[in-house]
């Protein structure tokens, strides 16, 4: 049987293979694509196979596969649908195939490939690429046919550029990437079919800002811990896009592989590091006593700021981004009431929510005509209108659609917390061709739990009941029923890559259109990419794993949304049984460590299972003190219960201790006036001195992750 992934939608196999070889020989059958653009693109795509890559030629010689380049889909026959699980858009299937589709025909001594543009022209190598088989450095391929388009034509991932950077964090995972490393990443996210980045921005800005230097993301102060001499560092750390600029030969790249590249900003909020260095221009909190988050936004009335956020909007179209994703502030139940702004936005409207939104559909259509000036061509699209209540009016529907001009997009529909019939009055409301994305935002979830792991539900312990939900089979439903509603597209997060690679599987493969049963799939695509046995030890593992987030002890008190069940008495068996299954899964991410070490096909996998392992053993740590946390709670005598604080506090530092082998990003941040840490250790310890010392309290809270603010609502 072909593994190929993302499913196809037909193929025919017909049994045996090629002849063997170790080059490819490309021919040239084209009426209008160019071809050395596909020669240059047939060796960037073996970007994992350079032995082939460094072989591929336009003459045959000795050892030589020929492929035959048409470039028309005329008169191409359909193979058999394959396994009843690669499901047809509804209504646009020749426009697609036509757009993006491929013909295969692999026969023993050449092959056939058959597109009309040049991302069928990739979609189709990246597919032959899949089915090589190595044996004793020559390759064969299996003789099948393929006629292949997907179900939906813009399939995204959104990874971070720089995100909350200066806010509530540094940076970590591909925020602090280079070229290679993002030309790596982009090369797998086609591999798998991917056609769209929505690169967040998030906090300081990762480019040059002319008239606004203080916003880039530039020298920002930052201790490190120094293993050699056991102590902490100052460091000065400039992104690595600042450092050495390469964001606009990665765009090139980018735009070679058929990949558009959308800057994920906000609309107003975290616009580079504006409101950390001009906290004046922040608007204005109503005086209820609670903390608000003042400094995620800017007041639109304060002078300046306007100018400032059109500054930001109109470099980033000018550095080559060929859309936005602009994204509204979660702060929505207030708004600024500053007199400017009171006498602006508040007439008529019912709620400060109604007067942030008006104010909010006004900045972004002087956004859209600014931008539109520079590249008429440049893509609009927002994530807005997600706050209580979930459940939207029609009215309120359609008074958002006739705010906004008819091309704006949106990067966000219902899908969790509301019945099924809210999407379908989404997309009636703004039309399906205006639906690129949904709330499939699992892995950016687990991207706030301070490096820990979580994919499935089963990286749980009572799934049920958090508010949260979530996790990957959340998102693969999702794409399902974008593509069956026949939207333009969907968006998978992948605010985390180390670790959390079965995301971008799934993205892929269901972005494509394939409704495959999930565990057929996990357990498939594992096989596909690390071959059966290693992939079977690989999702063992994946799916085995037991995350508790130090959050979830009940003397932890300060709010963290995005896991927040806490451990009881009634938890302790499921803990033990992690507990004592955790060896088992250690040893087993020693053994795939080794595997893919010693493997040329696998090596760029490596660091993944380095981040496995350092939370696995972070997490037996954390089960300790969480058994430990529940026997606090039970004592009465507080005489005993005070050294199990004591207790607690070594294990807080046991976990802190394996964090700090592996991150550098590891300090609260507090520019803002709040800090700001995704690791817990230190609020832990703040919460703990706090019990010992109520007299004398420590009320500085230092809050796990700025992101958390938007979502105490859950």
């Amino acid at each position: 049987m072909v593994s190929l992934f993302p499913e196809p939608k037909y193929i025919n196999e017909t049994g045996g293979y090629t002849k063997s070889f170790n080059r490819l020989c490309l021919l040239n059958n084209l009426k209008k694509l160019d071809f050395e653009r596909l020669k240059k693109i047939t060796e960037l795509r073996f970007w994992n196979y350079n032995d082939i890559a460094e072989n591929i030629s336009d003459t045959e010689k000795t050892g030589s596969l020929t492929i035959t380049l048409i470039d028309s889909l005329e008169n191409l026959e359909t193979g058999t649908k394959t396994s009843g699980t690669a499901l047809n858009p509804p209504d646009n299937t020749e426009e697609l195939y036509k757009a993006q589709g491929y013909g295969l025909e692999i026969n023993s001594e050449k092959i056939f490939l058959r597109f009309e543009n040049y991302a069928g022209f990739i979609y189709g190598l990246t597919s032959l690429k899949q089915l090589l088989i190595e044996e004793k450095s020559v390759y064969k391929l299996p003789i099948c046919t393929i006629k292949d388009y997907p179900s939906v034509p813009a399939r995204a991932v959104a990874p971070t550029f720089s995100w909350y950077a200066g806010y509530g964090r540094i940076g970590f995972d591909s925020q602090l990437w280079g070229y290679d490393e993002w030309a790596e990443f982009l090369n797998i996210c086609v591999d798998n079919k991917i056609n769209q980045f929505n690169m967040v921005m998030y906090g300081y800005w990762p480019f040059e800002l002319k008239h606004y230097e203080e916003t880039t993301f530039r020298n920002i102060p930052l201790k490190i811990w120094n293993a050699e001499n056991s102590k902490w560092l100052t460091i000065h750390y400039t992104h690595p896009n600042l450092e050495d600029p390469y964001l606009a030969r990665f765009i090139e790249l980018a735009h070679l592989l058929e990949v558009k590249l959308f800057a994920y900003v906000g609309l107003n909020s975290y616009n580079g590091g504006y409101t950390i260095k001009h906290p004046e221009a922040r608007p204005k909190a109503p005086k209820t006593g609670e903390f608000l988050n003042d400094f995620d936004s800017l007041c639109l009335s304060h002078p300046g700021t306007v100018d400032y956020i059109l500054a930001g909007m109109s470099e980033i179209t000018r550095l080559g981004f060929d859309g936005f994703t602009l994204e509204e502030s979660e702060e929505g139940f207030w708004y600024c009431e500053c007199d400017a702004c009171k006498e602006t936005w508040y007439k008529g409207a019912a709620s400060p929510g109604e007067a942030k939104h008006r104010a909010n559909i006004w900045l972004l259509n002087k956004i859209y005509e600014t931008v539109r000036k520079i590249n008429p061509n440049t893509v609009i699209g927002i994530r807005a209108f997600r706050q209580p209540p979930l459940e939207k009016d029609p009215a309120f529907l359609k008074e958002c659609v006739d705010s906004m001009p008819k091309d704006i997009m949106l990067f966000w529909a219902p899908a969790l917390y509301v019945p099924e019939t809210e999407f379908p009055k989404w997309c009636n409301a703004f039309g399906r061709d205006r639906i690129w994305a949904r709330d499939t935002e699992s892995n950016s979830i687990t991207s706030t739990m301070g490096r820990l792991y979580r994919t499935f539900e089963s990286n749980m312990i009572r799934y049920k009941d958090e508010t949260n939900v979530q996790v990957i089979e959340r998102d693969i439903e999702q794409h399902i029923g974008s593509v069956k509603m026949g939207v333009h597209g969907i968006n998978g997060y992948i605010f985390e890559w180390f670790g959390l690679f079965m995301h971008l599987f799934a993205h892929g493969n269901y972005g494509w259109g394939s409704i495959m049963e999930q565990e057929d799939f996990f357990r498939r695509v594992c096989w596909h990419n690390f071959g059966k046995e290693l992939g079977e030890k690989i999702l063992y593992v994946m799916q085995n794993i037991i995350t508790i987030h130090e959050s979830q002890i009940p003397l932890y008190t300060t709010p963290f949304p995005f896991q927040k069940n806490k451990m009881t008495n009634a938890d302790i068996p499921a803990i033990k049984a992690a507990r004592a299954n955790h060896p088992k899964i250690l040893a087993m991410i020693e053994e795939i460590r080794t595997a893919v070490q010693n493997s040329k096909r696998l090596k760029s996998w490596l660091p993944h299972f380095d981040r496995l392992k350092n939370a696995e053993r972070r997490n037996a740590v954390i089960y300790e003190l969480v058994l430990a946390s529940l026997r606090y709670e039970d004592e009465k005598d507080p005489k005993k219960k005070d050294p199990i604080l004591d207790e607690i506090l070594e294990l807080n530092e046991q976990d802190f201790a394996i964090a700090k082998e592996m991150f550098f990003d590891i300090n609260p941040v507090g520019e803002t006036g709040v800090k700001s840490c995704m690791f817990p250790y230190h609020e832990m310890k703040r919460l703990i001195y706090n019990i010992r010392h109520p007299d004398t309290p420590d009320n500085d809270i230092i809050c796990s992750g700025i992101e958390a603010l938007g979502w105490l609502w859950l």
